[in-house]
């Protein structure tokens, strides 16, 4: 009984098995990789590679091929994963670190594209063009306006606070924002970016001293501000990038000066110049997977003599492994110290997204949300210190490509807006303006 039940067992499974698609060997998978490698059927190459290496076929020219047809189809991502695991079979290959060079390029990976052609033959830096890599790696020129998109809030300008409270209401009018940025490729794995601004602002400006109300509509400030970053390639996919960036708030202060003889004073008002130092510091980590990447950054440092404690977490997500689509989301938990006892602590969301229209045009948008008081984006290049504060913003920029190294950006930004009047002593605050601002940006860099 028990022989008959085996012996069924046995024809059962091998007409089973003649019903199940042959293994091909590996000879016969070589053959049709190459074969559909010259016929430049990628699709049809990553279907066949992808089975061989699921059925354990791992071989140097499958992995090539695979990188190449990925390569062709421009997702990058994949392209570098089967090159990488190629050029650790055979690292003596010049056309695959010509491709993989190229790869790590138009990835946006700089740092290891780099590394690539140092160890290109003196044939290959010639044909690439990486004989000698420039120091200098871009220069950023930029210029921003910002103001009020309607005079409401300025020419009807009404206050409701009692008049023993002293304190103070800034409503920006006008920015004027010119900016320059110097890329320094330092190293194969370091790269030294470091930026300088002037920014020239107009305010309104509400005060209460003493039972008196003052009101100045042309009240003028300025800030001089340098940015340094530095960024390191700890190795493949993670670099370190850290920096300051360092602000010098110039603003005019109007000071009573009491005069004359005992009994007949006389009041005479001066307006003089004070200035002010901000520093803040900053530290990120990013790891680049496939399609994806992860960053975390911290920040630490005193603005309006607040302290900051901020902290981000950022996912990058590339569909097609190139950049010709990609979302940035960031979520931030911000920590503001007032010093008086008074502490906020603020949650925001920012969400960008970026596609390639044309060869020579990208269109980006982005949306943030939440409290954008003394906070800190882009690695600590930008810092929304305004004197209100923003709760809002939605914008987009278009990226034209004129030439191989030429990229001029300009870029839209709508912004909703919060004024209150704060008093010099006390965590209240009064008088509660609402209002909307236009941003307008236009930066032209020159990469090297």
């Amino acid at each position: 009984m028990y022989r008959k039940l085996i012996l069924f067992a046995l024809l059962w499974g091998m007409g089973f098995s003649n019903r199940l698609p042959a293994q091909q060997s590996l000879p016969q998978v070589d053959a049709l990789t190459y074969q559909l490698f010259q016929q430049k059927a990628w699709d049809e190459l990553i279907k066949e590679g992808n089975k061989a290496i699921q059925n354990g076929m791992d071989y140097y020219y499958l992995r090539v091929r695979m990188g190449i047809a990925f390569y062709e189809k421009t997702n990058y991502h994949e392209a570098i994963r089967h090159l990488e695991k190629a050029r650790k079979m055979n690292n003596n290959e010049a056309y695959l670190q010509e491709y993989l060079y190229y790869a790590y390029l138009f990835d946006g990976r700089n740092a290891e594209a780099r590394l690539i052609a140092r160890e290109f033959s003196p044939e290959m830096k010639k044909k690439t063009q990486t004989e000698q890599i420039p120091f200098i790696g871009k220069i950023d020129l930029a210029y921003n306006y910002t103001g009020q998109s309607g005079p409401a809030v300025f020419d009807r300008f009404t206050s409701d606070v009692p008049i023993e409270i002293d304190g103070a209401q800034f409503i920006p009018d006008k920015h004027h924002y010119y900016y320059m940025g110097l890329g320094l490729d330092i190293a194969p794995r370091f790269s030294l970016y470091q930026g300088y601004s002037y920014l020239q602002v107009d305010h309104l400006l509400y005060s209460q001293f003493a039972g008196e109300q003052f009101l100045d509509g042309n009240y003028s400030s300025n800030l001089h501000q340098y940015y340094a970053a530095g960024n390191f390639l700890l190795s493949k996919g993670l670099s370190l990038l850290g920096g300051i960036h360092f602000i010098r708030r110039i603003f005019p202060v109007t000071t009573e000066i009491i005069t004359g003889p005992p009994g007949r004073p006389v009041a005479t008002l001066t307006t003089s110049n004070v200035g002010e130092n901000d520093l803040v510091w900053f530290l990120s980590l990013y790891k680049r997977f496939n399609k994806v990447s992860l960053g975390a950054t911290y920040y630490r440092g005193s603005l309006s003599n607040f302290t900051q404690n901020q902290g981000d977490a950022k996912l990058i997500y590339y569909p097609f492994g190139n950049l010709n689509l990609y979302t940035q989301s960031t979520f931030s938990y911000h920590l503001q110290d007032f010093g008086n006892g008074k502490n906020i602590n603020n949650a925001v969301f920012d969400q960008q997204i970026g596609f390639k229209t044309t060869p020579w045009l990208w269109v980006e948008g982005y949306f943030t949300t939440g409290n954008l008081n003394n906070f800190l984006m882009n690695d600590g290049l930008v810092v929304f210190n305004r004197m209100d504060t923003i709760k809002q913003r939605l914008g987009g920029r278009f990226i034209f490509l004129p030439g191989a190294k030429l990229k001029l950006t300009l870029d839209y930004t709508l912004f909703r807006n919060e004024s209150e009047f704060f008093p010099y002593s006390g965590n209240e605050s009064f008088n509660k303006k609402e209002y909307n601002v236009q941003s307008l940006t236009g930066i032209f860099t020159w990469t090297f």
